[in-house]
């Protein structure tokens, strides 16, 4: 399994993910979704109720009132992406994304097991971010260039393409800025560069409507969420006590922060691409956790975090580093345990809003709970690990 080469493993996650997609295997995930790409053609469709509502197709015209009932969720560039060809071509132009993001997933993790490659590929977040065709996967393209350009070209100024464009496109790869410290890339000129780098985040956020953007953004409930607030919006929904999970989240990540920064533990040496990765990868994770209310698509991140993971295998404590592995492939798949138990208990968010709890809302309770521990725990590792990684050497 180990010796099947990156080409060859390439043509059997194509084939897989074709036969998933457009063998509706998809609806056996917990995906929650009616039709193929729809947040991708939702962009399409937007743009086309709002100026063009007579040249809608007829399956769209008579959802344009819906469509348009709350403002367009994204920075307002994607409405000008949208003009792109008629709606079927704009539906399959998301495909040339899905096949680079695969490919970006594979050579990561091409030195590693088939089955860790199966593992994630085949997770419900990947599945769910390839299925609905959700703009995170240009993102997570532009982060993986970002990625690339910072480790092999000695100009650091080829990093900055990409990361201007993300910001632009879906503001959250803000969050990278630590990695040029992290780098210590020598240039002639460090104060020049830190003021363009300024500048640049600066005109990125202007042009990404920054302010808009965030009071449209689509929050996410519990169903599919990730995010720091799905402990507290439970108690809300018990009429327990009313708690303000934002505050509460903000707080809880400025004090895991501090508390990180004084609790020193060792990490083994291994080559600073991984360090990067990972830190390019917890940023993302971590951000989008405790200051977002975002959906868990945005764990295909986990990518970048696993192959440092793998380097600490032997050179950690076998216990530790199984319970790291532990955490990630829980917090990859544990979508499916509320998926399951809506099935056999045949309960759902609503019921649990509505009937108040009997036996099934509290073991569906119970399983969302579970599931956002699992969360929980993945960023407080991240935070302590990632912290450590930036500041040991100071």
């Amino acid at each position: 399994m180990k010796n099947i080469n990156f080409k060859n493993s390439y043509y059997i996650f194509i084939i897989l993910a074709s036969v998933i997609l457009f063998g509706g295997l998809w609806k056996y995930y917990p995906i929650y979704g009616s039709y193929l790409f729809q947040d991708w053609t939702y962009i399409y469709d937007y743009r086309i109720c709002l100026n063009y509502p007579d040249k809608a197709d007829d399956s769209i015209r008579g959802l344009c009132p819906v469509i348009l009932e709350y403002n367009f969720v994204y920075p307002d560039i994607w409405i000008k992406l949208g003009e792109i060809g008629n709606r079927t071509l704009f539906k399959y132009l998301i495909l040339i994304f899905v096949i680079f993001y695969l490919s970006c997933c594979l050579n990561i993790l091409k030195k590693y097991a088939l089955f860790t490659k199966f593992f994630f590929i085949l997770s419900p977040v990947s599945i769910l971010l390839v299925q609905r065709g959700n703009n995170d996967l240009i993102i997570f393209c532009l982060i993986y260039l970002f990625y690339i350009t910072l480790e092999n070209y000695k100009n650091i100024y080829y990093s900055l393409l990409p990361y201007i464009l993300g910001i632009i496109l879906k503001i959250y790869p803000i969050v990278l800025i630590p990695i040029f410290y992290f780098k210590k890339i020598k240039i002639n000129n460090s104060k020049l560069f830190v003021i363009i780098l300024a500048l640049i985040t600066l005109i990125s956020l202007y042009l990404s409507n920054f302010w808009e953007a965030q009071e449209n953004y689509n929050r996410a409930g519990i169903t599919l969420a990730f995010n720091s607030a799905v402990l507290f919006k439970i108690w809300n929904y018990l009429d327990i006590v009313e708690i303000p999970h934002q505050i509460i989240s903000i707080i809880i990540l400025i004090l895991l922060f501090l508390i990180s920064i004084h609790n020193k533990f060792y990490l083994p040496y291994v080559e600073k691409k991984y360090e990067t990765s990972f830190l390019i990868g917890s940023a993302i994770i971590v951000s989008n956790f405790f200051l977002n209310e975002g959906f868990v698509y945005k764990l295909v991140f986990l990518v970048f975090i696993i192959p440092l993971v793998f380097e600490y295998q032997n050179k950690i404590h076998k216990r530790v580093f199984i319970y790291f592995i532990g955490i990630l492939f829980l917090s990859l798949w544990a979508e499916f345990i509320t998926f399951l138990i809506e099935i056999i208990f045949d309960t759902n968010v609503s019921k649990l809003k509505t009937t108040g709890l009997n036996l099934s809302n509290y073991i569906y309770a119970f399983g969302i709970v579970f599931k956002n521990i699992i969360y929980w725990l993945l960023n407080i590792n991240l935070i302590f690990i990632s912290t450590n990684l930036i500041f040991r050497k100071n």
